[in-house]
């Protein structure tokens, strides 16, 4: 009897008479001839309807249909027949539409000049997945006319930059799959902050579970972030400080002696090397950035130098490397063996 296992087609999406194509593939031996059904009507030369073209009879088929009219959307039915007996497989037809309105935006992050939003998406999705996002803005006093629009990628970041500080706004929203976008809705009004310090830097880095970042040289560390909001006011310079610490009980304790403090003068950076750093050896990194209205709060980095490969050394109160105790073993063990062999002192006993 045929199969349809590896059919795995059971719906279909078409709109705005856009071709579409369905396809079944019946495994059977010998081979089986397939016929198709809309419905309850069969699909043959008879019918003769220029909207559903048939291609191939067997084991495998396809048909092309031009959904002109609603009577398109339907259930169609791939019949296969061998010596064996016959099997059916249903596939349907839908139509998509456009999504409908989404549910809610959500501004997550402001800063002077930009937000970031995320969003409920529509209840509807108008059966095929949502694509994009888009807001629609404009300053409060303006008409919907004036408006600028923005579009993100469905799981992008949604962030709308250039916006001017202490500007109240006018947003509303949409979304879009492969019909088109759904109406704008979710409206939301939001007066901007004033300019102010830049936003603090987000350091790029793979922590453990306990927080701190571990480099895999001994004597410098790549440090990368990325470039902050700027608050209204160009960033001009970085200023990083890094110290060597120790840890206390639910603290690092920095070795103020011994910090070091690098600055950048363009803004324009995103990763620098802090070099000549002790290998074995816990740090504490800041960064800032700066425009001319201030410093932001510092970003920070918990990292820990890896060991000198060099040093075979024992560390006292630390860790001693292997290379170390064997060479203190394989001394010991000659020294032993070299007393044994020498001559032992002999024993005079006095008599009386």
């Amino acid at each position: 009897m045929p199969s349809f296992a590896n059919t795995p087609m059971q719906e279909a999406w078409s709109w705005d008479n856009n071709p579409v194509n369905i396809t079944c593939l019946a495994e059977s031996i010998p081979n089986a001839t397939i016929s198709w059904r809309m419905n309850t009507v069969e699909i043959n030369e008879k019918n003769n309807d220029i909207n559903i073209r048939k291609f191939g009879e067997g084991p495998l088929s396809s048909l092309q249909i031009t959904p002109i009219g609603q009577k398109y959307y339907a259930r169609y039915t791939c019949r296969a027949v061998n010596q064996h007996g016959s099997s059916e497989h249903v596939i349907v037809l839908k139509e998509a539409k456009r999504p409908s309105h989404i549910l809610q935006a959500k501004l997550e992050v402001i800063t002077a000049t930009t937000i970031t939003f995320s969003f409920i998406g529509p209840a509807d999705n108008g059966g095929l997945p949502t694509r994009k996002y888009a807001v629609q803005y404009k300053e409060e006093r303006k008409d919907w006319k004036d408006a600028k629009n923005k579009t993100w990628p469905v799981d992008s970041p949604y962030i709308l930059e250039g916006l001017e500080p202490q500007t109240t706004y006018n947003f509303r929203f949409a979304a879009q799959n492969d019909v088109g976008f759904g109406d704008w809705a979710a409206s939301e009004h939001h007066t901007m902050p004033k300019r102010s310090y830049p936003e603090e830097p987000r350091i790029l880095s793979n922590p453990r579970e306990d927080g701190v970042v571990m480099s895999p040289y001994s004597d410098h560390y790549e440090l990368t972030w990325r470039i902050p909001a700027d608050n209204g006011e160009p960033i001009d310079m970085y200023s990083i400080k890094y110290c060597p610490v120790t840890q206390g009980e639910g603290f690092w304790k920095a070795m103020e002696y011994q910090c070091e403090t690098r600055e950048l003068s363009s803004a324009e950076h995103t990763t620098y090397k802090l070099g000549n750093l002790i290998a074995d050896t816990y740090y504490k990194i800041e960064l800032r950035a700066r425009n001319k209205i201030g410093f932001s709060t510092p970003g920070e980095v918990i990292i820990k130098t890896a060991r000198d490969p060099s040093n075979t050394g024992i560390y006292y109160g630390g860790n001693t490397s292997r290379a170390g105790v064997d060479k203190v073993l394989s001394l010991t063990l000659f020294l032993i063996a070299v007393s044994l062999a020498l001559p032992q002192p002999s024993c005079l006993i006095a008599t009386h």
